[in-house]
Parts: structure tokens; sequence; C-alpha cells
């Protein structure tokens, strides 16, 4: 099930902040639905080569081909990437590094969020694994295809649900 949500502000940003990524190489996690979504179809209008690191699953599929819909010139490449096996974010990782020498932006996107307190087969948190922890070592491993770009970014895209207070609002 997909909602479209509607995006009020979003064309005004981009007309009066956006730039042009031709030739730019972008990874984004969590390219299936939300923000994360909606970062990889603008920057592929934009022009970058969007590469998209979601975990292997039939909604991974399917928000590729939406994205391949809606952006037809667009250049999109589909990594598995679990953020909640470290082995996963490095052959990720392996898996870009093959095929790019740069990296110009690094979007770690939202994670998880009101899992059951559980850990991963690496012994950790799985909210904590998947929202911080892979997401440093994804950052860390690809830093050195950043140091490659004129003017590399990484953004952290994150949710206040997990703040605590009432209905997660972060109000204490």
């Amino acid at each position: 099930m997909t909602r479209n949500i509607e995006t009020k502000h979003l064309p005004e940003v981009i007309r009066a902040h956006g730039r042009d990524m031709t030739n730019k190489v972008v990874a984004i996690t969590g390219t299936t639905s939300g923000t994360g979504y909606v970062c990889a179809r603008e920057l592929a209008r934009k022009g970058a080569t969007v590469i998209l690191l979601n975990r292997k699953s039939e909604r991974a599929q399917d928000s590729l081909q939406r994205l391949q819909e809606e952006v037809p010139d667009g250049r999109f490449e589909a990594i598995d990437c679990d953020l909640q096996l470290f082995d996963s974010v490095r052959q990720a990782v392996d898996a870009v590094k093959s095929r790019h020498q740069v990296l110009d932006v690094l979007v770690n996107n939202a994670g998880v969020m009101a899992l059951k307190d559980t850990a991963t087969a690496d012994g950790y948190d799985v909210q904590m694994q998947t929202n911080v922890l892979s997401h440093f070592l994804l950052t860390k491993e690809l830093f050195p295809l950043m140091l490659n770009s004129e003017q590399a970014r990484i953004v952290n895209h994150s949710s206040g649900a997990r703040l605590g207070g009432p209905l997660g609002t972060g109000i204490f």
C-alpha cells in the first residue's frame, strides 16, 4: 500500500535552493517511501546518479520501478543494503566502490522506529544499529570516495519519533 503524501512546499524549495546535479553521484539509504523516496526522485530529476541502498525486498523493487516511471531519464542503481547487518553494509560499500570513484552526496535516511527491544545478529539494539551504527559504518567506509568530490556532502535525515514526550513530540 502506497500513500501519496502531498509535498506542499517542495516545488518552491527546489526552485529557490536547488542546484544542477548532473554528473553527481548520490547514495541514499531507505528509499522505499517517505523522505528517502522523495529525495531519490528529486535528485534524479536534477540529473544525479542515485544509488538506492535498501534491504532486499519486494518493496525495494516496487519503489525502484515507481522511481523509474516517475523519472524515465533518471539514473538509478539499486544496491542491497540491510542496515541491521554490518556484513550487508560492508558488501554494499564494496559494490559502491566497485562502480564509482567519487561519491558527491551520502544521505543517511531515517531508519526504523517503535520496534521491540531486540538485538540484531551483530548483538546491538535493532533501532540503534539501523538508525545510527550502520549509518556511521557506511559513512566511514564511503568517506574515501567523498574525498574525491569537489564539494561532498553528508546529509542525515532523522525523526523525532524516538525523542520521548507525549506522542513522540520531543516535548519533555
